[in-house]
């Protein structure tokens, strides 16, 4: 592990432990039973920074309030699903709601996550964790990230994500946003069914 990702990891750990800190006092306050952003299951097209192309499918489940499961699979160059330039993913967190702030107010999640990435020639498994903040205002949902990669045979990264969703019901969303992936950062567009 390099000093840059040693720093970006303490600094995760140490968010995360003040927001556990407030989260009590934040849940007694009245938080809201459940955030349709971590249930859903949606389509994601990426135009990645070498030129390539991505095609993903995304889902996440509350399997008991307020922690959840997600996972993904993503197939660069939007060929055929299976060929041999892809990964996946896998990842188990929680999520805290800090206030009611404006709008369903302000929410903040920490995730670990497993998953394999298969470059063609080369391939490796990767573990991870992220931290992500969201505000929801209205119809509109925005959101930013950052997290640690550490793959077995290709050393490590720091990724991270930013965006804006907007809500054309309580069911559909569909959204723009900047993201560092396996394949390099680019811009995705998105669309998801929530439930």
């Amino acid at each position: 592990m390099n000093l840059r990702s040693g720093v970006v990891t303490g600094l995760i750990v140490l968010g995360s432990s003040v927001v556990c800190m407030n989260a009590a006092m934040a849940q007694q306050s009245g938080s809201p039973q459940t955030v349709s952003a971590y249930d859903y299951i949606g389509l994601q097209l990426n135009d990645h920074d070498q030129g390539d192309d991505s095609l993903s499918v995304q889902g996440s489940y509350t399997f008991q309030n307020p922690y959840f499961v997600n996972g993904y699979y993503r197939n660069l160059d939007s060929d055929d699903f299976g060929s041999d330039r892809h990964s996946y993913g896998i990842g188990l967190g929680r999520y805290w709601w800090l206030n009611n702030g404006i709008g369903n107010g302000l929410w903040f999640d920490v995730q670990g996550r497993l998953g394999r990435i298969d470059f063609g020639p080369a391939d490796t498994n990767f573990w991870g964790v992220d931290a992500n903040l969201r505000q929801r205002i209205d119809q509109f949902e925005i959101y930013g990230g950052v997290g640690y990669r550490d793959y077995s045979d290709a050393g490590d990264d720091t990724v991270y994500q930013f965006g804006l969703d907007y809500y054309l019901n309580s069911d559909f969303s569909v959204g723009v946003g900047y993201e560092d992936s396996e394949f390099g950062d680019g811009l995705r567009l998105k669309a998801s069914y929530h439930f």
